[in-house]
This record gives structure tokens, sequence and C-alpha cells, in this order.
């Protein structure tokens, strides 16, 4: 059974190949005249095809502009988590970067007081040398 096309321009289309059947072929002639209806039928038939593909891309496109809208928000949502991420390295990149001047400066100090200790048990030596000396 057909369907029923409600579609403006469609119904358009038809009534237009219809009349231009009507017109066109020869309406004296009773062989014409019976075949016209058959050839309206497949007329008919290819506009009900055509109107059924173009419904069926006017779906497919509304769910490609659908599944294009949902891309550019998980693109989105996407670029802002690696964003924070970035933003995450660099703060973690800043606080070892701290850590390292912090750790170079305690290695700077312990050279200092290795060096401080060593004066101090060479200065204790000698006093121990000078006060044996005396005894």
């Amino acid at each position: 059974m057909p369907t029923v096309v409600t579609e403006p321009l469609v119904l358009r289309a038809v009534e237009v190949c219809r009349s231009a059947v009507n017109y066109t072929l020869f309406p004296y002639s009773p062989i014409l005249m019976t075949q016209q209806p058959d050839r309206l039928d497949r007329i008919e038939a290819t506009l009900e095809r055509v109107s059924q593909q173009l419904d069926n891309q006017v779906v497919v496109n509304a769910e490609l502009r659908q599944s294009t809208t949902e891309l550019r928000q998980s693109t989105a949502e996407l670029t802002q988590s690696v964003n924070e991420i970035a933003n995450s390295v660099n703060l973690l990149l800043q606080t070892v970067t701290i850590h390292q001047q912090n750790f170079e400066v305690l290695a700077v100090n312990m050279q200092q007081m290795q060096a401080s200790i060593l004066n101090l048990q060479t200065e204790n030596s000698r006093i121990l040398e000078i006060l044996e000396g005396q005894g």
C-alpha cells in the first residue's frame, strides 16, 4: 500500500508530473490513454521512493548534526581536562624545582658543616697536644 505523501514540495512535484504527462501524451489516442495510468503509477512510485529517500536523508542529517554537537562537546570537555592536567604538571614541576633547589642548599650547608667540624677536630687535637705536653 503506498504511503501518503504530505510534503508540499513533493505533492506539487506529483501534480506537475501528472500535468506534464497529461499534456504531452496524445489525448485522443485510445492506446496512449490506457498506457497513461501505468506511467503515472510508475512516476508516482518513483516520486514516493524519492520522497522516502529524502525523508531518510533528513533523519540522517539530523543524527549527524546531533553527533557533531556531541563530538564538539566531548572535545571541549577533553580540552579542558588536558588543560587542567597540564596546569597540574606545571605545578608539580615547580614543586620539584623548589625541592631540588632546597636539596642543593642543604648539600652546600652540609659541606660547610663538615668543613667546620674538620676545623674544630683539628683545633681540638692541637689543643689536646698542647695540654698533654704541659702535663
